[in-house]
């Protein structure tokens, strides 16, 4: 696990969300939250939008909200020389994967 990160409490279900909906007037209101499904996502929003005080475009139970989930991003490390080494020519993964190699080497072009 040398080159794994941990971080106290990591919930991986748990996605940053971004809820929004349009009024009747078409305002766009937004909140964003951390919830672990589509329900609960919108559910907290809801609550957000109330506990924001009174206006008159509260959500309605027709509401059509929208969800941006915006997940944790993944980082990878890889030397050329392991892409160029995956790109060369092997039947191994099938016709896709032969596919994705042959894409690889002519992004790559001729070797140096």
């Amino acid at each position: 696990m040398a080159n794994k990160r941990r971080t106290a409490g990591y919930n991986p279900g748990v996605a940053r969300c971004r809820v929004s909906f349009a009024d009747q007037n078409g305002i766009l209101h937004a909140v964003e939250v951390d919830a672990d499904s589509l329900y609960e996502a919108v559910a907290q929003a809801v609550a957000e939008f109330r506990a924001s005080g009174p206006f008159k475009a509260a959500p309605g139970p027709t509401t059509e909200f929208t969800v941006a989930v915006y997940r944790k991003p993944v980082e990878h490390r890889i030397r050329l020389t392991q892409v160029e080494k995956w790109a060369e020519h092997t039947t191994e993964d099938g016709p896709a994967g032969i596919m994705k190699r042959e894409r690889v080497r002519k992004l790559l072009g001729p070797s140096a």
